[in-house]
């Protein structure tokens, strides 16, 4: 039995990256089993795939082969008391949360999409609007079975094949393909939330707030116009989210109806969602986005005023998904995310100068995303003791604009690494080879490469991120 692969573009997320690849989709252990022995036997590389939602490059490999996972989708058993769920990597965080929910659980920790399989968030260890509360993604991960490059199989926990457990979760796919993977998800007590918005005038404030607010919050997360500049520069709305206490919400135990959850498909109950992403495109093409962000900030303090408010777990948490498409907004060039973690001690000097900086070039992103961060334990992780700032920038078709935003991101880079920065793989499209020791530190990647030779020594599982930032 041989494998059908078939010639394919392969995009980034973020439309902005692509190569082309040779691609299959097995549905079950056995087909990823003989994909690893083809290619291996073949000589080639191989690239894992889950979604496909990373922003960049992570999951291609340009002139290699590319194993889809989506198809391998089972939710192969969930505890419903305890809320211990056994998945296959192909399943997404929908998948996951429709199912929990009707028992009253949650996932511990969800991206801004809900189309993430849990392969990739393992992978690419995701973080969540509480992470500093609660931690990555690999946090509620108790075990998963590993695919090596060899075909060998090896379970790994915290306490059995530990190096690999800490170094696959983070690891953006370099050690081996997850077969299946053990969750722990959260109980919850109502399918909605309590949400208040706080308008801040400044980034100071900003992060004042996040930093006050981290203490007793569930989730937090702050919106900021980019475009503001001066006295005013890192404006915002932040968000706050609690869990309701059992018996606060007499309306919650119905919001464990998956159908009560799922993002609304149409815009005050008659608009098509589908329909709005062309208006946003029209924002962008004719350069509104500034004049569009400053309406926004200027509606908050009139959600301040009605704040607490009651939102479902989606409609707070999956704000990408409330517009089909919206990506599509940046088409034809697409878009990249540039997402530095920077330490507390040096994050509002630093994410002032990134901000000013995207001025002075007249490249500012058209979309910031501030958050709260705490350490973790996995070998190649991006978190820190600080804060993280998401900054989306349209990429132009012009040759000479597209290399101008990628030297723009790699000299901000600069100013991140200078101060222990870090960087989220799932969003990186342009750092350079010699970024990767100066966020990860020499020890850590001493022992990512020991690790990498010891279970790959040919080097069969490559994507275009991994030779980038490995060379």
């Amino acid at each position: 039995m041989t494998l059908g692969w078939n010639d394919e573009e392969v995009r980034g997320w973020g439309m902005a990256v692509r190569s082309r690849a040779r691609v299959v989709r097995p549905a079950n252990a056995e087909g990823v089993a003989l994909a690893f022995e083809e290619v291996r036997k073949s000589g080639g590389s191989l690239a894992l795939r889950g979604s496909g939602c990373s922003y960049g490059d992570a999951a291609q490999n340009n002139g290699g082969h590319v194993l889809d996972l989506s198809r391998m989708n089972r939710i192969l058993s969930f505890d419903p008391i305890h809320g211990i769920a056994r998945v296959e990597p192909g399943v997404t965080i929908r998948d996951l949360w429709r199912h929990a929910i009707q028992f009253g659980f949650w996932p511990k920790v969800v991206p801004g999409t809900m189309q993430v399989s849990i392969g990739g968030a393992a992978a690419m260890n995701i973080h969540g609007k509480n992470n500093f509360a609660v931690g990555s993604f690999g946090e509620c991960i108790r075990a998963f079975t590993l695919l090596l490059p060899d075909g060998s199989t090896a379970r790994c926990t915290r306490e059995q094949n530990q190096d690999l457990f800490f170094a696959a979760i983070s690891g953006f796919g370099m050690f081996g393909c997850f077969l299946e993977l053990e969750l722990e998800m959260k109980r919850v007590h109502s399918g909605r939330l309590s949400v208040s918005a706080i308008v801040a005038k400044d980034l100071g404030q900003n992060l004042e707030l996040l930093e006050e607010m981290q203490t007793e919050a569930d989730y937090l997360v702050s919106w900021i116009d980019l475009h503001a500049r001066g006295a005013e520069l890192g404006r915002g709305v932040l968000h706050r989210a609690d869990q309701m206490q059992p018996g606060a919400d007499p309306e919650g135990v119905r919001y464990f109806d998956p159908i009560l959850q799922d993002v609304p498909t149409t815009l005050f109950g008659v608009v098509p969602k589908g329909w709005l992403w062309p208006g946003m495109w029209g924002a962008v093409k004719l350069g509104q986005v500034g004049l569009v962000n400053a309406l926004k900030f200027k509606a908050g303090p009139s959600e301040q005023r009605k704040s607490p408010y009651l939102q479902s777990h989606c409609a707070f948490h999956f704000l990408l998904d409330y517009v089909p498409r919206w990506h599509w907004m940046t088409k034809p060039g697409g878009l990249i995310q540039f997402q530095p973690f920077v330490p507390k001690a040096h994050a509002e000097r630093v994410l002032r100068t990134l901000v000013e900086r995207c001025h002075e070039a007249s490249m500012v992103p058209y979309l910031g995303v501030l958050k709260r961060h705490r350490p973790d334990p996995f070998l190649m992780t991006h978190s820190v003791d600080g804060y993280s700032m998401a900054m989306d920038f349209a990429v132009s078709t012009s040759p000479r604009k597209r290399a101008a935003l990628w030297s723009l991101c790699q000299r901000l880079s600069e100013a991140v690494l200078d101060v222990g920065g870090r960087f989220y793989y799932a969003k990186d499209a342009m750092l350079l080879a010699s970024s990767f020791p100066r966020i990860h530190g020499a020890e850590a990647v001493s022992t990512f490469r020991a690790l990498k030779h010891r279970v790959d020594p040919r080097g069969m599982l490559q994507t275009d991120l991994s030779r980038r930032l490995l060379g």
